[in-house]
């Protein structure tokens, strides 16, 4: 294990002789470990210091970028979540800028901008992904999917084709086709679209989600909830899946089932903003005890309550 207490001499600690290829790997070597047995505090210090140390090493960079995500998935706290995402993605568009033809950088990079809110960022990535490695049909998907995201409907049609045409066996590119269908209000060709990349895989279960936003689109709420109500709960453990069948839900007017059903994922994901909205909907749902244990789940999780209206601002009182 890596000692980096102010006691310990040059030559007990591997990142004052960071130069040093295997002090260097040492260093690397104590950040995974650290990883590993989820010792992120002990990660984040050595991934610190070695990045500090070695300014224009890719990996150290790439390695403290990984030891950010590792610690956004950790926490709960909304605005911890975001700072690591922020900083994971920095470490990460560092990478890339200093391995400007590393494929695998720039596409991490990418995911990681994308997540930080740096479309931006992550599209410059994912282009120079798909420019160094163009026989690759994930870096043309992932730059179809960031443009579909930032409102470039048209390019991001470019790249998807292009994803399909690199990769025809694969259905993500058919899925993320029937996203930009739905995007662009074609509903009945979104739907078709999704139902044929199910075909590609029919064991994959997130593919149902492009069918079933394609579905609710169309009205169809109950073959949303036959859609996603045939897996198991462990299968369908995720928000995407979670939104789709609460919507469901409301839309054929339980909001109880609705309610429930976000609830399930908000004690799952363990996120204040999902504590949040299973407050609301069961407020929505007319069962105020449910809602304040929610409310309280979430304040615990970081989730600030917005500030009501004052006498003086508050037009109902004709402030």
């Amino acid at each position: 294990m890596l000692i980096a207490g102010a006691h310990c001499s040059k030559q007990d600690d591997p990142i004052a002789r960071a130069e040093d290829p295997a002090a260097r790997r040492a260093a690397l070597d104590a950040v995974e470990a650290s990883l590993r047995s989820a010792r992120l505090d002990d990660a984040l210090r050595i991934a610190r210091r070695l990045a500090e140390a070695l300014p224009d090493d890719a990996d150290a960079q790439e390695i403290l970028a990984r030891t950010h995500l590792a610690r956004s998935l950790a926490t709960v706290h909304p605005a911890l979540q975001s700072a690591e995402r922020a900083a994971a993605a920095q470490a990460y568009l560092r990478a890339a800028q200093l391995q400007p033809t590393h494929a695998g950088f720039q596409s991490a990079a990418g995911v990681a901008a994308q997540q930080a809110g740096m479309l931006n960022e992550a599209i410059a990535c994912f282009e120079r992904a798909h420019s160094t490695d163009p026989a690759n049909a994930q870096h043309p998907l992932y730059l179809g999917q960031v443009l579909l995201q930032s409102g470039d409907v048209a390019r991001a049609r470019v790249c998807l084709e292009r994803a399909r045409a690199l990769a025809p066996e694969s259905p993500w590119p058919l899925s993320g086709l029937s996203g930009l269908e739905l995007q662009a209000g074609n509903a009945p060709l979104a739907l078709e679209l999704a139902q044929r990349a199910r075909t590609l895989d029919p064991l994959s279960d997130p593919l149902r989600v492009a069918e079933a936003k394609a579905l609710r689109k169309l009205g169809r709420h109950a073959d949303v909830l036959t859609l996603l109500l045939a897996l198991p709960p462990k299968s369908r453990a995720s928000e995407a899946f979670a939104w789709e069948i609460a919507s469901a839900h409301e839309s054929l007017g339980d909001r109880v089932a609705a309610a429930a059903a976000w609830g399930e994922w908000a004690e799952q994901c363990a996120s204040a903003e999902a504590a949040a909205d299973a407050a609301r909907r069961w407020e929505d749902a007319g069962d105020p005890i449910q809602a304040a244990s929610w409310r309280r789940v979430a304040m615990q999780r970081g989730w600030v309550p917005p500030q009501l209206p004052t006498s003086a601002t508050d037009p109902r009182r004709g402030g």
